[in-house]
């Protein structure tokens, strides 16, 4: 699912990065004149491309003859980035976002110190000056992420399998996958990204196998921010064996695209449990709330994100990169994500005290639901 520029993405890259540390020296002439172009590049892009023509009632030129003097005066390469991502939130649009062009150059291993700074610089239960999706209504709660190893009594989880993919213009990027059985043998899926499907899908065709006879599976979408949208779909087909369905559709300016459904030649027909959260945005939603309005999936947890707008992303000649939104997502169901978020079957939250006794109520919730449908 490319676009003319570069693959269709979804917010990860506003979960990841936004403002970066760059040292406050004076910029030269070429490099407030890159900053010029790149400023006219993301003014004209927005105008251009965002799904809605009025940009929500926006005047964009009187947007754009304000912006221009302060860039063209700004010091250092943070106040650029700063004044452009004012700018763009005034979109009050999820997936726009500008990437630090050291980003790019980032060393992404595991206990890197980039990778260390990357997380610090902006971590995924930000709000949008530091890094999140932009959402409507940012008003709701972040429960505490809890990593699944920590739950009582489940069988020992098999090794998270990582590696470090560069997309498109994505920065590089550290994937993980899990899986394991629980005690009651439920089967447990995690991964971080919805990217390198090369490695991905084959992963999660395997651990499906592996659950062939199992009561129940998990797929926990907790955190995940999103990434490349046909995964959706792709996914879907593991637990989708009628041809013709879909998860919803997006539009763009021109036209109107489907996620349909492709139904893999072996699937999985037990119950499925879904979990998500405030960190699960985009791919992960369109997952969601699609599953959800087809009856495929109870979906446990607390609201999610609210970002799900298709997205691209392109280099600036400043070397930065631009996220930004360039259609709008409906689901199978006839439901707007954007700014409200799937909202779960079983509303379950983590507590302070399940944390410190290292419990996770949302897995028990859902290894629960998969129980009771045996007896």
């Amino acid at each position: 699912m490319l676009s003319h520029r570069s693959a269709i993405v979804f917010p990860l890259i506003a979960a990841l990065f936004l403002i970066g540390s760059t040292a406050a020296a004076q910029l030269t002439p070429q490099q407030t004149a890159a900053n010029l172009q790149s400023f006219e590049l993301v003014w004209s892009t927005v105008r251009d491309r965002h799904p809605d023509p009025k940009l929500n009632n926006l005047d964009w030129q009187a947007i754009h003859e304000s912006t221009r003097p302060a860039i063209e005066s700004a010091q250092s390469m943070t106040e650029v980035r700063s004044i452009l991502t004012g700018m763009l939130a005034k979109l009050d649009s999820s997936h726009y976002a500008i990437i630090p062009a050291g980003e790019y150059e980032a060393d992404t291993r595991p206990g890197s110190q980039a990778e260390t700074h990357k997380d610090a610089v902006a971590p995924r239960s930000a709000d949008v000056q530091s890094g999140a999706p932009v959402t409507k209504g940012n008003q709701r709660e972040e429960p505490k992420k809890i990593e699944p190893e920590a739950t009582p009594g489940a069988a020992a989880p098999m090794p998270s399998e990582d590696s470090v993919v560069r997309f498109a213009n994505l920065p590089e990027m550290r994937i993980s996958f899990n899986s394991r059985t629980l005690a009651d043998g439920a089967g447990y899926i995690k991964f971080n990204e919805f990217l390198d499907p090369a490695s991905i899908m084959p992963k999660f065709e395997a651990a499906l196998k592996s659950f062939a006879s199992a009561p129940g599976v998990i797929l926990d979408l907790r955190g995940n921010p999103g990434g490349i949208g046909i995964m959706a779909a792709g996914i879907a087909g593991f637990f989708i064996d009628r041809s013709g369905l879909k998860l919803g559709e997006m539009t763009t300016r021109e036209n109107t695209m489907n996620f349909v459904i492709f139904p893999r030649p072996q699937t999985y027909s037990g119950p499925l449990a879904i979990l998500v959260d405030g960190g699960s945005a985009s791919t992960a939603e369109i997952l969601a709330q699609g599953l959800q309005d087809l009856k495929r999936a109870r979906v446990f947890g607390v609201r999610s994100a609210g970002a799900a707008l298709p997205s691209d992303i392109i280099r600036l000649p400043n070397g930065d990169g631009f996220q930004f939104a360039e259609a709008s997502y409906t689901s199978v169901g006839g439901k707007v994500i954007e700014g409200s978020g799937v909202t779960p079957d079983v509303i379950v939250r983590q507590t302070i005290e399940a944390n410190q006794s290292g419990r996770d109520l949302v897995i028990e919730a859902a290894d629960e639901w998969i129980r009771s449908l045996r007896k």
